[in-house]
């Protein structure tokens, strides 16, 4: 596990450890005080239980654990609010279809109170204490190159992610020259790397240098190595940082000799089976929507219920793509072009399609023939891909898994419309393909949902 993720495991953990404690003092307290109530603490465990899944639930959907963003303190405490609201509708909702299984009032007010208390004051601390120096791991980055810049960027935008950079080694920019990092971080390239590093106790040191033919100081580094410290390449930390593999100067090599990009039998098989016995229950849960939707498509627009037509998949293997239709017949009367922002060729009925992903719930049937996956790329024209197999490097290794309805480019990042948005969501492609694992998967699919929910990203 990487530190990220073991970062976001600590943070969980601990949270959870407030909410079950808060709980469980103001639940002894309430039968300390309150005997004849008849409340047992035998009781608590099946209580507590599913009120922090709600309230774990209720903070994931409303984007309160991505810990790696620090957003502005009034809308933090907003979304709070909010998510302690949503955490109430679904107390209130068990309270009336399984009323053993929350707490009795007025405790559940009280553990209500506490949560929340518990939960602002741990977060607010936990912003402090991951912008303070001292709680950050220092790191050293080699070369003045414009990956450093992207780090240096990286580390300072996001503010939480548990790094600090105490100085970038290399040469000092000439006055026509482009900056990549800010001038305060440069300590020049004359430095003893292991002394800089052993003076502001470095563990980790980033190289990122151009070229590396006459100017890489293998002897200094390998002398840290040996002290224990890591040395990792530029590329590795960028996308730990930001959850995807920058394709500007990617060395054929790295995507060779890097780890990870196995796609074992057994995930291609689970995520197979996993996908038709999804894809049958949400055909045969969605089917009331499906007939409402070819309903209000067909009464909207002249032209058919369903848009069907051909994209690449696994292998650019053809296949004909269903989905709800949610333009006007006439759409590509001059050509296919990429779908642009406040689309006039979007109908009425598909503007709301688009904006709730309703559209693309007949992909189901593509999923359960085996067209698609849940997750995955998204699948593409072959007039787009030929063009895009021209610009952008390593386009054609999204093929090496099936397309999905879902993906990591997809949930992080808005509908691509252009060549340059295609370039950067097939890095955030190229890091799913790479760590691709069934909680990957999970994880993706949750994101989904909360996009769904609250109508982020369609176009």
């Amino acid at each position: 596990m990487s530190q990220f993720g073991l970062r976001n495991v600590v943070f969980f953990l601990i949270e959870s450890a407030l909410i079950i404690g808060g709980g469980l003092l103001v639940t002894a307290s309430y039968v300390h005080w309150f005997p004849e109530s008849g409340y047992s603490l035998q009781l608590f465990v099946a209580h507590i239980f599913l009120f922090a899944v709600c309230y774990h639930f209720s903070l994931f959907y409303f984007d309160l654990y991505d810990i790696r963003t620090r957003i502005a303190f009034v809308e933090y405490g907003l979304r709070l609010i909010q998510a302690t609201g949503l955490l109430c509708l679904f107390m209130a909702f068990f309270s009336y279809v399984s009323p053993a299984n929350i707490f009795p009032s007025p405790l559940i007010y009280a553990v209500l109170l506490a949560a929340f208390l518990l939960v602002f004051a741990w977060r607010i601390f936990f912003d402090w204490l991951s912008r303070h120096e001292r709680f950050t791991e220092p790191i050293i980055i080699v070369g003045n190159s414009p990956m450093a810049g992207e780090i240096c960027a990286s580390i300072a935008r996001r503010q939480n992610t548990g790094f600090h950079v105490v100085g970038v080694i290399g040469e000092q920019p000439s006055r026509n020259s482009e900056r990549h990092v800010p001038e305060h971080l440069l300590v020049g390239s004359d430095v003893d790397i292991c002394h800089l590093a052993a003076a502001n106790r470095v563990n980790r040191i980033v190289v990122s240098l151009r070229q590396r033919r006459g100017v890489f100081p293998a002897d200094e580094l390998l002398q840290c190595k040996m002290t224990g410290m890591t040395i990792v390449e530029d590329i590795d930390f960028y996308e730990q940082l930001e959850g995807k593999i920058l394709i500007d100067n990617l060395r054929t090599s790295w995507l060779i000799f890097t780890q990870g990009f196995k796609k074992p039998q057994r995930t291609r098989m689970l995520k197979r089976v996993i996908g038709m016995i999804l894809a049958t229950i949400g055909l045969l849960i969605s089917a009331p929507v499906l007939v409402l939707v070819a309903c209000a498509v067909k009464l909207d627009s002249r032209g058919p219920v369903f848009f069907i037509q051909e994209r690449l998949g696994e292998n650019e293997k053809p296949f004909s793509l269903i989905k709800f239709r949610s333009m006007r017949t006439d759409a590509e009367k001059d050509g296919p072009v990429w779908a642009r922002e406040d689309d006039d060729r979007v109908t009425r009925v598909g503007r709301f399609l688009r904006k709730t992903r309703l559209d693309e719930l007949p992909q189901l049937i593509n999923i359960f023939k085996g067209d698609m996956s849940f997750v995955g790329p998204r699948p593409e024209r072959k007039f787009f891909i030929d063009q895009l197999k021209d610009e952008i490097p390593y386009y054609t290794q999204r093929f090496t898994v099936k397309p999905g309805v879902t993906g990591w480019a997809q949930i992080r990042y808005p509908y691509g419309a252009s060549v340059e948005d295609a370039r950067e969501k097939l890095q955030y492609e190229l890091y799913y393909i790479k760590h691709l694992s069934s909680m990957l998967d999970l994880l993706i699919v949750l994101e989904t949902i909360k996009v769904v929910l609250f109508g982020r990203g369609g176009r």
